[in-house]
């Protein structure tokens, strides 16, 4: 299974992620940063939903997991302890996928711009 890894970039995320990038690894698990099948963030809900929209035009194809680093959030969900937990999990595929509803937006321009269409996950603000 091919995966990546977004991290929050602190200095603990960065750690963890190391950890979980070689114990997937040791799983015959190929790092792939263009066509991962699973992406795993580590930090919380806003690193997790950086990995969304990195991954959006993938959404068919590919899984999201989140370990927070810090308060627990909506859907980071795992603590740094179980990432040995996680990879077994993720390892006897299929693994349980939950899915979420999406909203599409589409942003129309009174001055001439490109409309804007992007998804999101639980919410969308303007300004």
């Amino acid at each position: 299974m091919k995966f990546a890894i977004m991290s929050k970039g602190d200095q603990e995320s960065n750690s963890h992620t190391k950890r979980m990038k070689d114990y997937l690894e040791s799983f015959n698990f190929k790092y792939d940063e263009v066509e991962p099948e699973i992406v795993i963030s580590i930090g919380g809900d806003g690193t997790l939903l950086h990995a969304f929209h990195q991954y959006t035009h993938l959404l068919d194809k590919v899984s999201f997991v989140g370990v927070h680093t810090g308060h627990l959030g909506f859907y980071a969900d795992w603590v740094p302890a179980e990432v040995e937990k996680l990879v077994i999990a993720i390892a006897k595929t299929p693994f349980q996928v939950v899915e979420y509803p999406l909203l599409e937006v589409n942003i129309r321009y009174n001055d001439g711009r490109k409309e804007l269409r992007t998804l999101a996950l639980n919410e969308c603000t303007i300004k």
